[in-house]
């Protein structure tokens, strides 16, 4: 929104969309996560539960109502430490026609707040839970690969047909931004020479999509005890292999420590014999920088179109990296 929310607004807006709340008593905007708006609103009365509204641009009603039905969907499927959605609105009028989801507010910091507060024990806790609530939405049955917009949208029957159709399209979007298309031409001919790789993916699997420690919230008890209390914002929810979701959270968050991967693996049902912990299994070797390239391509195209540019060194350093060309130290 171009103005802050104010405590009158979202009292007429919640007075329409969650009547039962009764009336608003404060608003504040959440520091951290989002690139949506983002608003915490409290109520006057002591039983109504604080709740967060996410206030999406007019032309963005796409995200917003995936977003709704993905949050739906990962708490109708058991992962219960998805927030879960109260309302949905396709225009709303106390916020100017805006669309917003309403949903409950879920306890606990965001992890990439705390990870200096915590010990490796409790680094090691925090993504052991990780990994078990990956694994049980990996284990949702999906019929196909694809984007995830409540269903499957053109679903394709294996990984081998997703990844070409996903590197189709980056590349496609990296060819128009790119002042280097001889680049682009090593990326294309090096995922085709690896491109057998995919077909190790066994079954498609319901992915979050954007797993990493600012989407993670965690409490910690007097005692020491952490605890994962909350995985938010599947925007990116959709259906391929696994690994993209470790991938992502490598990329992001992990950074190779062993301590986390350890927990994670652990909490996935992983086990590495004759490997240190923490150390990827030998079966998903092949695929993993693959998938890093994906995401790299991804982001180089994303920091593009919204005019971040300062990252492209970076990233443009990591591409060439990952195809094995050899990258001049700064």
């Amino acid at each position: 929104m171009s103005e802050e929310l104010t405590v009158e607004r979202a009292g007429a807006l919640c007075a329409g969309l969650v009547p039962a709340y009764g009336p608003v008593r404060a608003v504040s905007r959440f520091a951290e996560g989002s690139v949506t708006g983002a608003y915490r609103i409290e109520f006057a009365h002591a039983d109504a539960a604080p709740v967060v509204l996410k206030i999406y641009g007019t032309d963005d009603l796409w995200l917003a109502a995936k977003e709704a039905r993905a949050l739906r969907f990962l708490t109708d499927h058991g992962i219960d430490v998805s927030p879960r959605v109260l309302a949905f609105s396709r225009s709303a009028e106390a916020l100017a026609g805006r669309p917003c989801v309403i949903s409950a507010l879920r306890p606990g910091r965001t992890l990439a707040a705390v990870d200096d507060e915590l010990s490796c024990a409790q680094r090691h806790e925090v993504y052991r839970q990780l990994g078990q609530v990956l694994g049980r939405l990996h284990a949702v049955p999906a019929h196909g690969y694809g984007y995830v917009s409540g269903e499957i949208r053109d679903p394709l029957p294996d990984n081998s047909a997703h990844m070409a159709r996903m590197f189709e399209r980056y590349l496609g979007e990296f060819r128009e931004h790119t002042a280097d298309p001889a680049l682009a031409d090593r990326i294309a001919a090096h995922v085709a020479a690896h491109a057998s790789a995919f077909a190790a993916c066994p079954r498609p699997a319901y992915c979050h999509g954007d797993v990493h420690e600012p989407n993670l919230l965690v409490e910690i008890a007097e005692d020491g005890t952490c605890t994962l209390t909350g995985l938010l914002d599947p925007q990116n929810l959709h259906a391929g292999d696994p690994l993209m979701d470790f991938v992502r959270l490598d990329a992001f968050s992990l950074h190779g420590d062993p301590t986390k991967r350890a927990g994670l693996l652990s909490g996935y049902g992983v086990r590495t014999p004759g490997r240190r912990p923490g150390e990827w299994p030998e079966a998903w070797r092949s695929r993993l920088p693959l998938y890093r390239l994906a995401l790299a391509l991804e982001l180089h195209n994303w920091f593009t179109t919204t005019g971040r540019t300062h990252h492209l060194p970076a990233l443009d350093r990591e591409l060439r990296t990952l195809v094995g060309e050899a990258v001049p130290e700064d």
